[in-house]
C-alpha cells in the first residue's frame, strides 16, 4: 500500500534515533543552508527548527530533554542542493526509549516538497481556542500545592476559587487547562477581565499516562492529578521538569525567560552557531565554582559524586549514605524541613547545617552533575566540633554521629525543653521504666532524625559484692560492636617452688582482651589463683615490661622471639604474708667483656713495656698508659668516650627475671637465697676443671699429680692472696672488667681446691673403713671403684656458700633510666650499706666475675631450648592450637556485644548499697529498634605502652572479613523487649539497603565507599568520591573493610508529621 501524505511528508523530511543517553534527529533541507542560517527554538518537551527558505519542523517530543545541552552540526551535500542538519537532544530520563520523536497525542508541523508546512493532527483544544484567544498565564506565578503519594499519583492543587467553564487536556509530557473564575482577587491580580477565559499550559517533570489523568473543580482551588507513566521511578518532588541542566541557575520559584508556554505560538529563537562536539550551555549565571562542578555530560539521577579536595573522603561516605536514605532525602526534597527548622535552639546551628544539607541533597539528586563540592558541611562541622576543623582525616563513623545530631538540633520541634529528671528502675518491670525514659527523652528530642534513627539500649549493672541490680534505658543512633577477632599468645607461667616446673601455653583470645583476661584464662589451665600472677614482657633482653590488668594483650601473635612472649611470675600476696607490704624487684643477669691483648698506650700509641704494668683509666679500663703523665694528658680528650665504652663492657645472658619478697625480709643475704634459686632458671652456671690456669703467665703441662696441680694453682694467684678483702671489694665494685674476671678466677679456683680436698679427704676415709671391715671379717680384700674418683668436668655449685665465705661470684648494680649503673655503688656481699641500696631500687643487674672466655673456671650459658628457660614444659595448646584471620560473621559481633564484660578500673560503678565505686559487671542489650539501624564495626584497637620516657599509644585496625546478612537480619536474640519465643519475629528484620568501607593503613583512610540500592531500577552503586559506578555482583559487598552498616526495618515506617498536617488541612479544605 502507498504511504499516505502525511507519512511521506516525515520520511523526507526528518528522521530520528535512540541513542541511549540522547536523542539523534536528522532533518533534511532544501538548498545549501549554512548552519548560522538555522533558528532553532528549544524547550525541554518541544523542538522548533526553521531555515532561511521557510521550512519549519515543530515537535512536542516524546519525554523531557534538556535544552541547554543541545547540540548541532549540519551537512551540505556535494551538489549542494540538499543540507542535513543533525541536532542531539540530550534525555533528562536516559532509562526511557523513545519510540517515536513525538508525543502521541500532539500535533508535528513538518515542511512538504513545496515547502509548506503540513500538521499531522490538530488538538482540539487549540482549535477551541482560536475562535476566542485565552490570556495565557504562567504556572510559576500561581500559588499551588504538590502532592506526590507514595503510589503513582501526583496531585497539584491549584489555588483558584469559583473557577468554572474548565476544560483540562493531558499529554504524554504537558496538560493545558482553559478556564473561567469569578475570583476577583485572582483576576485583580493577573489584570484579567471577569469574561476572558484563561490559559495555563505546564510541562510535567516526566511522561504521564494521558487517558488515566483527571481534572477536578473545587470552591477553592482546580485539583489535578496526574498518573505516572513509570510508577517505580523516582519521586517528582516538584511539577515541572528541570530546563537547564544546572538548576543552580535557575533557582525554585525565580522568574526567567523562557519559550511560550504554546508551541503554536513560540517566538523562534536562534541558538548560536554550535559545530560538532560542542555543547551549549545556558552558564551565565553560574559561578566559577559551579562551572568546575559541571561536566560535558549530564549525569544520571542517583550516580551524582562528590568532590574530595583534601581528606574529605569520611565526609563524602557519609552525605552520600543518608542522602540515599530514602525517607530522608524525600523530607529534603519535598521541602517539609522548611516547616521544622529550629532557629532558636542553644544546641543547634540556627538551621544553616539543615539548609546546606538539603542544598547538597537537592544537587545529588537533580541529575545535572556528575559530582558536586560539599565541603561547607565540613566548614559547619567543624565550627561545631573543633576536631573537624582543618583538612585532616578523620573518622567516618564520628562523622556521622555529629552530622546527624546537628541535624537533629536544626530541625527539633521541641521550642522549649522541659527538665527530665532521672529515671530509677525501683524494682518496676522493664517496660514501664523503658517507656518513661523514652517519653523523657522525646520530651526534649522530637525530629525527623529521632523518628528514623534513634533506638534505645538496656544496660544492666550487678555490683558483684551484695549483688545490687541496676538498669537504665538510653537513646542510641548508632550501634557499635566489636569483633571478635581471635588471636593467639604465648604466656609462660613461672612458679616460685622448684618442685613446678615452668609451663608454656598458647592462649586463644579476643584481639580486644587485657592482661586480666588472660589470666583468667591461665588459671583455668594452670590454677594459679589470679592475685599470685604478674605479668611482664621483655624488651632489649635487659628491660621487664611490666603489663597491669587494664591494658590490651599485646597483637605481636606468637613467634620464636621472646618480645612477643607474656611472662606471668608467681609472686606473694599481702594476704599470705600477714597483710605485710611486698617488695618486687626484677634482675636481669650480664658477663664482663675483656680483650685478650694489651692496647698501646691511648696517647703515645707506644707499646706497653712487658716488664711494666700499664696505667688504665679507672671508670672503663679501655684505655691504657704508659704512666700517670699520659694518663694525665689524655684525660679531657678521653671523657667523652669513657662513658660509652663502659656501657659496652657487658653481656646480657638470658632473660630478666622477678622475685616478690615481704618487706621484712628484703636484706641481702635473703635476696641472695632467692636468686640462687631463680638464676639457675635462666641460665647454666659451669665450674670447669681446665687444665690451664686462667689469666697466669706460668703454663702447667704436667697433671698427674694432683697435688701439685693445687700448688701451682695457688702460685698463680699469689698477687691476690696478698691483698686484703676491702681493696678487693673495691676492686669488685670497680669497672676494670680485667681485674673483676682474674679475682673470679681466684674465687672458682680457690672454692674448687677446697671440695677436692674434702672429696679427697672423704674418699681416703672411706676406703680406709671398707678395708678395716674387710680384714675384720678374714675375708679377701675386695676392689672397690670409687666413681667420685673419676672426676666430672662440672663440679656442684652452691653461690650461697661462697656468699657467706666472703667469695661471691657476681655482684648486684642498681639499674635506673637516668643514671648509669657504673655510677651507683654495687652489692658485693651482704651488710646494712646493701640492704639500703636494695630498699632505694627496683631493678638490678646480676653482674658474674667473668668474661666466658673458653678457658675460663667460671662460665655462664644459654639453655639449649628456644624459651631460654631451664626445665620449661610445653603444654599441649601450644601444638594444638592455631592463629591467623578467621571470617566471622555479623552476629557472632552482636553476641559479643550483649555478652557481660566487667568493667575497667577507669570505668566503676558507683554501688549505692556498698557506698564505693566498684568494677561492676555490665550487660548491653537492644530495647527498641529503629526504622533505620546504623551498626559500626569497631576496627580500630588503641593499644597504650610505656617505655623509660614517656607514655606512648598506637592505632591498630583488623582487617578481619565480617559476613553479614544482605536480606533478612534477625535482631530478635540481641533484643531484650522481644521475647525468644515470640511467634511473631518479622517485627525485628532488616535489609541492608548501605556500606561504608575503609581501605587503607591503620593510621590514614584513604577511600570510603558507599554502596546503596534505592530501587530496583538504580540497584546497588558504588560510590568513590567523583566517581561513581553500577556494582557488578552483589558479593562484592561483603569484604574485609567494611566500616558501617546501614539496614532497613521491613516494617517500621516513618511519615513525616509536617506531611500529615498538610494532608489534613487540604483534606478539610475540600470538604468545604
Amino acid at each position: 500500500m502507498a504511504p499516505s501524505l502525511t507519512e511521506e511528508a516525515q520520511l523526507l523530511s526528518y528522521k530520528f534515533e535512540d541513542a541511549d543517553d540522547c536523542v539523534i534527529v536528522h532533518l533534511y533541507a532544501n538548498g545549501a543552508v549554512e548552519i548560522k542560517e538555522v533558528d532553532v527554538n528549544c524547550d525541554s518537551d518541544a523542538l522548533e527548527v526553521m531555515t532561511p527558505s521557510g521550512q519549519k519542523w515543530k515537535f512536542q517530543l516524546y519525554a523531557h530533554i534538556y535544552a541547554d545541552q543541545v547540540e548541532i552540526d549540519s551537512k551540505i551535500n556535494a551538489s549542494r542542493t540538499q543540507t542535513i542538519i543533525e541536532i542531539r537532544l540530550r534525555k533528562q530520563q536516559t532509562e526511557i526509549k523513545w519510540p517515536q520523536l513525538c508525543s502521541r497525542q500532539t500535533a508535528s508541523v513538518v515542511p512538504k516538497e513545496n515547502n509548506a508546512n503540513i500538521a499531522t493532527a490538530s488538538p482540539q483544544i487549540n482549535s477551541a481556542s482560536e475562535q476566542e484567544a485565552p490570556k495565557e498565564i504562567s504556572f510559576k506565578k500561581l500559588h499551588s500545592t504538590f502532592i506526590e503519594t507514595n503510589d503513582d499519583r501526583v496531585i497539584s492543587r491549584l489555588d483558584i476559587k469559583q473557577a468554572f467553564n474548565c476544560q483540562a487536556e493531558f499529554t504524554d509530557t504537558n496538560f493545558t487547562v482553559i478556564f473561567q473564575t469569578n475570583d476577583e482577587d485572582f483576576l485583580r491580580s493577573h489584570s484579567i477581565e471577569s469574561t476572558k477565559k484563561i490559559k495555563l499550559f505546564v510541562r510535567v517533570k516526566e511522561r504521564i499516562r494521558p487517558h488515566r489523568c483527571t481534572c477536578v473543580v473545587t470552591p477553592i482551588c482546580i485539583e489535578i492529578t496526574l498518573i505516572k507513566d513509570n510508577a517505580y521511578g523516582m519521586k517528582w518532588n516538584q511539577l515541572e521538569p528541570n530546563e537547564f541542566s544546572s538548576v543552580l541557575s535557575h533557582p525554585l520559584g525565580s522568574a526567567k525567560s523562557t519559550l511560550t508556554d504554546d508551541i503554536h505560538r513560540a517566538p523562534i529563537i536562534a541558538l548560536p552557531p554550535i559545530r560538532t562536539s560542542e555543547t551549549y550551555s545556558s552558564i551565565s549565571t553560574l559561578s566559577r565554582k559551579d562551572l568546575t562542578s559541571l561536566s560535558s555530560t549530564t549525569s544520571t539521577i542517583g550516580f551524582t559524586g562528590i568532590y574530595n579536595p583534601a581528606n574529605s573522603c569520611f565526609m563524602n561516605a557519609v552525605v552520600q549514605c543518608l542522602a540515599n536514605t530514602r525517607e530522608l532525602r524525600d523530607y529534603f526534597l519535598q521541602a517539609y524541613y522548611c516547616l521544622e527548622i529550629n532557629r532558636t535552639n542553644a544546641l543547634g546551628m540556627k538551621g544553616i547545617m539543615a539548609e546546606e544539607f538539603a542544598n547538597v541533597v537537592k544537587k545529588l539528586w537533580s541529575g545535572a552533575y556528575n559530582y558536586i563540592d560539599a565541603n561547607q558541611l565540613r566548614e559547619y562541622a567543624g565550627k561545631r566540633h573543633q576536631e573537624f576543623a582543618g583538612n585532616g582525616q578523620h573518622d567516618a563513623q564520628e562523622y556521622l554521629t555529629v552530622l546527624l545530631d546537628s541535624l537533629h538540633e536544626d530541625l527539633n520541634r521541641i521550642l522549649n525543653k522541659p527538665q527530665v529528671p532521672p529515671v530509677e528502675d525501683e524494682n518496676r518491670p522493664d517496660h514501664e521504666v523503658a517507656d518513661e525514659a523514652w517519653r523523657g527523652y522525646l520530651s526534649r528530642n522530637d525530629s525527623l532524625i529521632v523518628q528514623l534513627f534513634t533506638g534505645q539500649f538496656k544496660s544492666k549493672t550487678k555490683c558483684p559484692q551484695c549483688h545490687k541490680e541496676s538498669t537504665t534505658f538510653d537513646p542510641f543512633t548508632s550501634l557499635s560492636v566489636p569483633l571478635p577477632k581471635q588471636i593467639a599468645v604465648d604466656a609462660v607461667v613461672i612458679f616460685r617452688s622448684e618442685e613446678r616446673a615452668p609451663i608454656k601455653y598458647r592462649i586463644t583470645m579476643s584481639s580486644d582482651g587485657t592482661i586480666a583476661d588472660l589470666k583468667r584464662l591461665l588459671f583455668n589451665k594452670c590454677g594459679l589463683p589470679i592475685a599470685k600472677m604478674l605479668a611482664y614482657k621483655i624488651q632489649d633482653n635487659s628491660t621487664a615490661e611490666h603489663l597491669s590488668n587494664e591494658m590490651y594483650v599485646p597483637t605481636g601473635g606468637y613467634s620464636w622471639n621472646n618480645s612477643d612472649v607474656i611472662y606471668i611470675t608467681e609472686i606473694l600476696t599481702s594476704t599470705e604474708c600477714d597483710d605485710e607490704p611486698i617488695v618486687t624487684l626484677t634482675f636481669f643477669q650480664r658477663v664482663f667483656k675483656t680483650t685478650d691483648y694489651v692496647l698501646p698506650c691511648a696517647y703515645c700509641q707506644a707499646v706497653h713495656n712487658p716488664h711494666i704494668t700499664p696505667k688504665y683509666c679507672k671508670n672503663c679500663y679501655q684505655a691504657s698508659y704508659c704512666d700517670e703523665q699520659c694518663l694525665r694528658l689524655h684525660k679531657s680528650e678521653h671523657e667523652h668516650q669513657c662513658k660509652h665504652r663502659a656501657s659496652n663492657t657487658y653481656e646480657t645472658m638470658g632473660i630478666p627475671f622477678v622475685i616478690s619478697v615481704p618487706k621484712s625480709k628484703l636484706t641481702c643475704e635473703y635476696i641472695f637465697e632467692q636468686i640462687s634459686l631463680y638464676a639457675k632458671r635462666y641460665v647454666n652456671i659451669h665450674i670447669e676443671r681446665t687444665k690451664e690456669t686462667p689469666r697466669s703467665t706460668e703454663i702447667h703441662t704436667d697433671f698427674d699429680d694432683y697435688e701439685t696441680v693445687n700448688d701451682n694453682d695457688d702460685d698463680s694467684f699469689s698477687d691476690i692472696e696478698n691483698v686484703d678483702w676491702p681493696t678487693i671489694k673495691s676492686t669488685l665494685s670497680s669497672s676494670d672488667s680485667w681485674s673483676i674476671c682474674r679475682i673470679g678466677d681466684y674465687f672458682v679456683k680457690t672454692n674448687k681446691n677446697k671440695n677436692r680436698h674434702n672429696q679427697e679427704r672423704k674418699r681416703k676415709e672411706k676406703l680406709a673403713k671398707n678395708i678395716s671391715t674387710i680384714e675384720k671379717e678374714d675375708e679377701e680384700p675386695m676392689i672397690v671403684s670409687d666413681d667420685s674418683g673419676s672426676h666430672s668436668s662440672t663440679d656442684d655449685f652452691d653461690m650461697l656458700d661462697d656468699i657467706i665465705g666472703n667469695q661471691p661470684l657476681f655482684r648486684l648494680i642498681p639499674q635506673t633510666a637516668s643514671l648509669s649503673g657504673n655510677n651507683l655503688q654495687s652489692i658485693i656481699e651482704p651488710g646494712e650499706d646493701a640492704d639500703y641500696i636494695l630498699r632505694c631500687y627496683s631493678t638490678f643487674s646480676i653482674d658474674w666475675f667473668t668474661d666466658n672466655k673458653m678457658d675460663a673456671p667460671l662460665r655462664i650459658t644459654l639453655p639449649l631450648n628456644r624459651d631460654r628457660i631451664n626445665g620449661l614444659v610445653e603444654d599441649d595448646s601450644v601444638f594444638n592450637s592455631t592463629g591467623g584471620e578467621q571470617d566471622i560473621t555479623l552476629q557472632q559481633c552482636l553476641e559479643l556485644f550483649i555478652k557481660p564484660e566487667v568493667l575497667g578500673p577507669d570505668d566503676k560503678w558507683y554501688c549505692p548499697r556498698c557506698k564505693e565505686h566498684i568494677q561492676a559487671e555490665k550487660c548491653m542489650s537492644v530495647w527498641r529498634l529503629p526504622p533505620i539501624l546504623i551498626i559500626h564495626l569497631k576496627r580500630f584497637k588503641y593499644n597504650q605502652y610505656s617505655t623509660s620516657y614517656y607514655m606512648s599509644s598506637t592505632r591498630e585496625k583488623i582487617d578481619t572479613t565480617v559476613k553479614f546478612p544482605i536480606h533478612n537480619l534477625d535482631m530478635t536474640p540481641y533484643c531484650a523487649s522481644v521475647s525468644e519465643d515470640s511467634s511473631d519475629t518479622t517485627q525485628s528484620r532488616y535489609d541492608l539497603y548501605g556500606v561504608v568501607n575503609h581501605r587503607g593503613s591503620a593510621w590514614q583512610e584513604i577511600i570510603l565507599e558507599f554502596h546503596t540500592n534505592m530501587n530496583l531500577s538504580l540497584g546497588w552503586r558504588q560510590f568513590d568520591d567523583t566517581r561513581v559506578s553500577p556494582l557488578a555482583n552483589v558479593k562484592d559487598l561483603i569484604r574485609s573493610d567494611a566500616y558501617v552498616l546501614l539496614y532497613r526495618h521491613r516494617h517500621l515506617k516513618v511519615n513525616f508529621a509536617v506531611q500529615e498536617q498538610v494532608q489534613r488541612i487540604l483534606t478539610e479544605s475540600t470538604l468545604v
